[in-house]
């Protein structure tokens, strides 16, 4: 393990679980997020919500911290480079600089590049004026920057135009209320999406965990998502094994908790789905079939709506767009397609935006990440 051994107050010990991130546009993995879970030898698991109000009272979050975020960062560093690493940032990380000194170390320990690093941060910690400095600092080093949680407190978004942000998630209490009689989170999910996308950053809709879910935030053009409907969050040795592939993996956009095998002759999709465990972690190629490099920069068919990998060929290209966003020009904000991320959306597929505002298209170009990186905006 690269994280250090530290003896916490609260009586057990810290572990991670992890999950992905999946591209809506193909269903190809993007990225990681670090979950941190604590194991109590009387309250059994603890999640975060009730772990870190105990750490930060009792003097334990900064040593917690920095060993979520070395044994992460020390785990993805044997990854393949498309994958990108998400890791949570508390407020009291940022306040005086120790977030910004904590990665330096880390990254510099581990080897991880800090363009493969996200660290995901709230609305609330981007409008904090003693964190915003060390924000600058990090997306100086190169760190991508994800805002969490986005929807539930909307002043965020004048700071996010002077902070170098790659990419806003989607609150998943808004994707869960995506019905017709709840028009409300429909229009903030819709307008979150147009507003990032016009500051020139990513979107990942966050708790998806239904095909029509997945099909309404695709309907948005959210470019990513996570939840349950992809994969519950898994153990390092599961998010490794998958992270670590040859062939990036691909998950199905309509049926839960599947992924896509992928030829690796004709680098189709070859008709066959490899279930994904209770865990998360992905079976064995159904026919055995799966593996080689897939063409880091061959055409990449991207089915319609309603149309899925399964059902029809699909080659499985690293880079280049649908030839239908090949041939139009971006409008609104432009977002480059490699960089930082972490994990939803309107009418079903096929009907149009409720705003009626024209959805911009994303320029063609090479993922290598979680999320695209951020051009638009400024950093000053």
């Amino acid at each position: 393990m690269i994280a250090p051994d530290v003896t916490y107050k609260l009586e057990g010990q810290p572990l991670l679980e992890f999950q992905p991130v999946v591209d809506l546009s193909d269903g190809r993995l993007l990225g990681m997020e670090a979950l941190l879970r604590w194991d109590h030898p009387r309250l059994g698991r603890l999640t975060p919500d009730r772990l870190l109000p105990q750490a930060e009272v009792n003097g334990d979050i900064v040593p917690l911290s920095r060993w979520v975020l070395a044994e992460a960062c020390g785990l993805a560093a044997g990854w393949s480079p498309s994958v990108q690493l998400a890791v949570n940032c508390a407020l009291s990380q940022l306040r005086g600089g120790l977030a910004s000194r904590t990665v330096s170390a880390v990254l510099e320990e581990t080897g991880l590049e800090a363009g493969r690093l996200t660290l995901e941060i709230t609305e609330d910690t981007v409008a904090d004026g003693d964190a915003f400095e060390d924000l600058r600092t990090l997306s100086a080093m190169g760190v991508q920057l994800a805002v969490d949680d986005v929807g539930t407190n909307w002043s965020s978004f004048e700071p996010l135009r002077r902070l170098a942000v790659n990419t806003v998630k989607i609150d998943g209490s808004f994707v869960a209320g995506l019905e017709p009689s709840q028009g409300i989170n429909r229009l903030v999910v819709e307008t979150v999406i147009h507003m990032a996308h016009s500051l020139g950053m990513a979107t990942i809709a966050e708790g998806v965990e239904t095909a029509h879910q997945v099909a309404l935030v695709k309907e948005f053009d959210a470019d990513a998502a996570q939840g349950w409907f992809f994969a519950h969050p898994m153990s390092p040795d599961e998010a490794t094994t998958m992270a670590s592939s040859d062939v990036v993996p691909r998950f199905s956009r309509t049926e839960p908790t599947t992924m896509v095998a992928v030829r690796s002759d004709a680098h189709h999709v070859n008709g066959h789905a490899a279930k994904v465990n209770g865990t998360g972690a992905a079976s064995a190629g159904a026919d055995g079939d799966a593996g080689g490099d897939p063409d880091p920069l061959g055409p990449e068919a991207t089915p319609s709506d309603g149309d899925e990998a399964e059902t029809g060929p699909e080659v499985d290209g690293a880079g280049a767009s649908s030839a239908k966003a090949a041939a139009e020009p971006p409008k609104g904000g432009t977002r480059s397609a490699a960089g930082g991320t972490r994990g939803s959306g309107g009418a079903p597929g096929g009907g149009k935006r409720s705003s009626g505002a024209k959805k911009p298209t994303k320029p063609s170009a090479t993922r290598k990440s979680a999320a695209p990186k951020r051009t638009g905006g400024s950093t000053d």
